[in-house]
């Protein structure tokens, strides 16, 4: 039986085919309230699954606008009550439910101190979304398994049309809109090599720990996989750039903890071979996930994506995570849990 994860997943590229067809009026607003305002900085509000997509915009607008941006820590209002000047920056919230009230709090904060501010979420109706001045609805529509998966990926096609939008970038734009296709055919190369038979599998399945590397861009996709493995397989896994996996948590790699490397086609991804060559040297074996004109070491344990050549480096996150997706409701079946449902975990945390 097909798990609801698994059915979510399968609906990403109708998702952000629906996305790019409905949601192009509220990107042009938010983008000329920004255009219009000039903000000197920019600060990214979000919890769980939706900070990585932050992350993911983080990188996009400190590259494609040149505007500084960091990620804002809601606990500075909501536990210390500290009066933020938000006046002159842009503000950011990113969310699936749009109900948690920490970052309601941040974001009517924002609002009031006369920020600009912008809400994207999969909830135009959410309080979160009433909080900011513009909102962008993702349109991924009811995500009825627990851990979130076509939002995700909704999510980061917002922050790409809603950057590309601000800085005329064509490229990008073309590149967003033959993403729906891309997203096809790479779910279909994805699925193929992971299966409840596949070595991966059995890798990830029959170990407690894992590690997850990439570099830029992908640095998200290495979180939001190592998330899903630890919502759904009850695995130790964690996410890391490859140049703080340099910086000490090399030396957790050894024989019998799966590596798995998301290794970009891009500028970034000579950065991530030296940690593959790191992993190796120490006795690791690791996975890759990249696209068919990577120019990275290529083996038996590489799972090649057919992305473009011409992609875009910051629209590649949105197919890469396609098999960290499936590889965390694969080895969550293999080791007996749901992933639709994992103990302990609700489909809206209201964080404070």
């Amino acid at each position: 039986m097909t798990t609801v994860m698994r059915q979510e997943i399968d609906a990403i590229p109708g998702v952000v085919a629906r996305f790019l067809d409905e949601g192009r009026a509220e990107v042009r607003a938010a983008a000329d309230a920004v255009r219009g305002a000039s903000p000197a900085f920019a600060a990214i509000v979000a919890r769980g699954t939706s900070d990585h997509a932050a992350i993911h915009l983080r990188y996009l607008i400190e590259t494609e606008l040149g505007i500084p941006t960091g990620l804002a820590a809601p606990s500075v209002t909501t536990i210390y009550g500290a009066d933020v000047h938000w006046r002159g920056g842009l503000v950011i919230a990113v969310s699936q439910s749009g109900r948690s009230p920490d970052l309601v709090a941040v974001m009517e904060a924002a609002t009031r101190s006369g920020a600009t501010t912008i809400t994207i979420a999969n909830d135009s109706a959410s309080p979160l979304a009433a909080a900011a001045r513009h909102v962008i609805d993702c349109r991924a529509g009811e995500e009825r398994a627990v851990a979130a998966t076509k939002s995700y990926v909704a999510q980061l096609a917002a922050g790409v049309a809603f950057v590309a939008a601000l800085a005329g970038d064509e490229r990008l734009s073309v590149g967003l809109d033959a993403m729906p296709e891309v997203l096809e055919q790479c779910l279909a190369a994805a699925a193929d090599a992971i299966t409840d038979g596949s070595p991966i599998v059995d890798a990830f399945a029959g170990s407690e720990r894992s590690i997850i590397l990439s570099r830029g861009y992908d640095f998200a996709t290495a979180l939001e996989t190592a998330l899903k493995l630890k919502e759904t397989g009850r695995l130790f896994a964690e996410g890391y750039s490859s140049a703080d996996f340099s910086h000490g948590p090399v030396v957790l790699t050894r024989p019998g903890v799966p590596v798995l490397a998301i290794r970009p086609d891009g500028i970034a991804g000579p950065a991530v071979d030296e940690a593959i060559v790191a992993v190796r040297r120490a006795g690791g074996e690791p996975w890759l996930v990249g696209g068919r004109h990577s120019t990275g070491p290529i083996d038996e344990r590489f799972i090649r994506l057919p992305l473009p050549g011409d992609l875009p480096d910051s629209l590649a996150p949105l197919a890469t995570i396609l098999p960290g997706q499936l590889l965390a409701e694969v080895v969550a079946r293999r080791r007996g849990y749901d992933p639709d449902s994992p103990p302990g975990l609700r489909k809206v945390t209201l964080t404070r």
